[in-house]
């Protein structure tokens, strides 16, 4: 009777989870809107791959695409496969020298290895292609210089940046962070009884490593790897600069000129990004099944604190490897990117009586695309922003105390990370430059494909934001009969203003410096930042795009500064 009883409650109690009021029908509905922005592009082009499918792999099989796109496809898997594997082994061990050393720099580690999110991709592969231009790098040439000494003359490098090398491991430096922040994660909620019995067994600390650390964060590794695979697919911006001096495509790259090209060959460039979703999703699988068996073998849902283990020797060697990495990532490029900008053309023999700051004041006043440009980013990356979070922060608020509501969300709000943004550039073409819905060409394009891939950066923020506080406040409110709306914007919202203002300001970095789906939507009626950048690249125009390029990322770095603060305050605020 009793178990009948308990049953029908715990009915009753799923019901009422899933109730709806005016309020959260209205996030319903949004929910439901992201969900068919995501999904009507996609079905769009997939509808007319089926339809046009002979036709297109004919031109991909047996036209003159056929030598071409093997050796892209080659391309692309060395590239992804390449990077990947670098920022697999650096992000691992930049993670596991942070949280299990005794030389990790606390905040400051955590910190380094996401300095390549900080300085947007495109504004760090042009610095570094400033650098190590083969003729005209500023390091190659004072290395030149220098091995003239030795009786070594030579008119080009010693390092050349327009190679497959070159693509890697700048794809890789960019693909470090999303390692890290997997790998760190795991290893804070793995046991440590378990490395402390190893211990005790007289198991040397990378025995311990290697037979329990690495085992018990093999889920970790399954998510990083895919992370890695669908960054290294999406990023558009590494190639775009440095392919075309090393006469390599990947397909990125390569379905952007098939778009770009008179007539527009539509049909392979569907086919190419319809495989591209579909590899994606295989890997995804792949993930899950790798990470299923293992997922509560040696890992708890809360972190420990860990005894370090003692480098000796090698501490040394792993602060040299976190300052070798803030200087690839960051210094090294901005500093490049700075001694262009201020050259009246781009030499490397810097002759500093003749710089100047006209470069940044025909960026910021006299050109009027660039202007345009900054204009049009900046107002989108606000409006982005702001929706995003508004949006995910009032579902993950609302729905924080009912599991039911708060799953069906996230998997909502995690479809768009699933696709890559050469994927959602192609389908949104196709979905938008037609009737009944046509507005290829306007802002309003870039408006819509920005919200949908940068939701998920904000659901994630918006999660952590709500997971950070309590529930009570809010029951009370709604125990007082105060209204969904009241409650949100009086007790929940200000709870969670430190994290929520954080993820506004990933999603805006995120959405100003964004150039794949900017490459392939933006053109000169409605200009962004990543394309205008793109296109004086390839106009030479180089003090410009390192000019323009210095200005996102001083924007950038500003505001992830004020996150970084705010953030590092709300912390303070919760343990004092």
């Amino acid at each position: 009777m009793s178990a009948a009883a308990g049953a029908s409650t715990a009915n009753r109690s799923r019901v009422s989870r899933l109730k709806l009021t005016p309020f959260s029908t209205v996030l319903w509905l949004l929910l439901l809107a992201i969900v068919v922005l995501v999904v009507y592009p996609l079905g769009i082009a997939i509808v007319y791959e089926f339809e046009n499918i002979v036709k297109s792999f004919g031109e991909i099989t047996n036209g003159p695409l056929s030598r071409t796109v093997p050796t892209v496809l080659w391309n692309t898997a060395i590239v992804v496969f390449g990077a990947t594997f670098f920022a697999l082994l650096v992000g691992s061990i930049l993670a596991w020298v942070n949280e299990r050393s005794d030389a990790s720099l606390g905040f400051i580690g955590q910190l380094l290895p996401l300095c390549a999110l900080i300085v947007p991709p495109i504004a760090g592969v042009i610095g570094w292609a400033v650098l190590l231009d083969p003729r005209a790098g500023l390091l190659n040439f004072p290395l030149r210089q220098f091995l003239e000494l030795f009786g070594i003359t030579s008119r080009v490098g010693p390092f050349n940046i327009y190679t497959m090398t070159g693509l890697v491991l700048i794809t890789g430096l960019y693909t470090v962070p999303y390692v890290f922040l997997v790998v760190s994660a795991a290893l804070q909620r793995v046991d440590p009884a378990m490395e402390e019995a190893s211990r005790t067994s007289r198991a040397g600390p990378l025995k311990t490593m290697m037979r329990v650390t690495l085992p018990a964060i093999k889920p970790a590794f399954a998510a990083a790897i895919l992370l890695g695979f669908i960054s290294g697919v999406s990023l558009f911006s590494v190639p775009a600069v440095l392919g075309g001096g090393a006469r390599i495509d990947v397909i990125s790259v390569f379905i952007f000129r098939l778009l770009q090209a008179y007539p527009a060959q539509t049909g392979p460039a569907i086919t190419l990004s319809i495989g591209l979703l579909v590899m994606v999703q295989i890997m995804l699988l792949l993930q899950n099944l790798i990470a299923q068996p293992g997922r509560n073998a040696a890992i708890s849902g809360k972190g420990f604190r860990h005894t370090p283990v003692r480098l000796g020797k090698l501490r040394w060697l792993a602060y040299a490897l976190a300052v070798l990495y803030l200087f690839a990532t960051s210094v090294l490029p901005i500093l490049g990117l700075l001694l262009v900008s201020l050259q009246p053309f781009w030499t490397p023999a810097v002759n500093f009586a003749t710089l100047t700051l006209a470069n940044f004041n025909f960026v910021l006043f006299e050109n009027r695309q660039t202007v345009s440009a900054l204009i049009n980013s900046l107002t989108l990356g606000f409006i982005v922003a702001s929706f995003n979070m508004l949006v995910t922060g009032a579902i993950a608020l609302h729905f924080n105390r009912n599991g039911v509501a708060r799953r069906i969300a996230d998997i909502f709000t995690a479809l768009p990370a699933t696709i890559p943004h050469t994927v959602i550039g192609v389908a949104f073409i196709l979905a938008f430059s037609r009737e009944p819905i046509r507005i290829y060409g306007t802002t309003t394009i870039l408006l819509l494909a920005y919200i949908v891939m940068t939701i998920s950066y904000a659901a994630r923020a918006s999660a952590s934001a709500a997971a950070s506080i309590g529930t009570e406040l809010a029951e009370a409110s709604r125990v007082s009969k105060a209204s969904d709306l009241r409650t949100l914007w009086k007790i929940s919202l200000p709870l969670a203003m430190p994290g929520l203002v954080a993820g506004w300001i990933m999603v805006f970095v995120h959405t100003v410096g964004e150039v794949t789906a900017s490459a392939f939507l933006s053109g000169t009626h409605n200009p962004v930042i990543g394309r205008v950048l793109l296109d004086l690249w390839n106009f030479g125009n180089f003090p410009q795009v390192a000019a323009l390029a210095l200005i996102i990322t001083a924007i950038s770095t500003t505001l992830v500064g004020i996150m970084l603060f705010i953030t590092r305050r709300g912390q303070r605020t919760a343990t004092s």
